[in-house]
């Protein structure tokens, strides 16, 4: 039974055989979206037995989005890259989170229509001004609650904890819980 629905996984996982580099072990559900506007694979890179339902896409000028093994990104949750998100090893990340490593779209009004004509007539630009991009690391083990943000350039400490609805705008220590908007610390574990 379990060679089936191995076999059953690898079927289903194909889809994004073009699109990312992943262990025969990950699992992608029907909700799952990979949006590699870079066309270069090694720039989504998901461990063994990791499961995704979520959507991962990295920009067409830039981006990486690194996933260790044994993690969870849940329905509805984005991570959107154009410089480097590095996720570690068994973390959890709920459903309906964003994670940026960027700012999306300019700040100046002439160059964020110019970058929305771009993607609407022939997709993500590969070059465009500053996003101010900025990279986000995830240690080991955190846990995201639901319908939380990530912005760009935070560094979350390994075993720490994000409750649900936060928006992260510093860095976490590890093995600390925050909570709210702005997040704030709540309690060391």
């Amino acid at each position: 039974m379990k060679i089936i629905k191995n076999f059953l996984n690898q079927i289903h996982n194909s889809r994004f055989k073009k699109e990312c580099l992943y262990d025969p072990t990950t699992k992608f559900y029907e909700s799952a979206r990979i949006v590699n506007n870079l066309n270069i694979r090694s720039a989504i890179n998901i461990g063994s037995n990791s499961h995704i339902k979520g959507e991962l896409l990295v920009f067409g000028h830039g981006g990486e989005i690194s996933i260790g093994s044994y993690c969870f990104v849940g329905e509805n949750s984005r991570l959107w890259s154009a410089k480097k998100i590095d996720i570690g090893n068994r973390v959890l990340i709920s459903h309906d989170v964003n994670i940026f490593d960027n700012l999306i779209h300019p700040i100046d009004p002439e160059l964020r229509h110019k970058q929305f004509l771009s993607i609407i007539t022939s997709g993500q630009p590969k070059q465009i001004s500053t996003l101010d991009e900025k990279e986000i690391h995830i240690g080991n083990d955190v846990l995201i609650g639901a319908k939380s943000i990530i912005l760009r350039g935070i560094t979350i400490g390994e075993g720490s904890i994000v409750g649900a609805g936060s928006v992260v705008t510093k860095d976490i220590p590890q093995n600390s819980i925050v909570a709210g908007n702005p997040a704030r610390l709540i309690r060391e574990l």
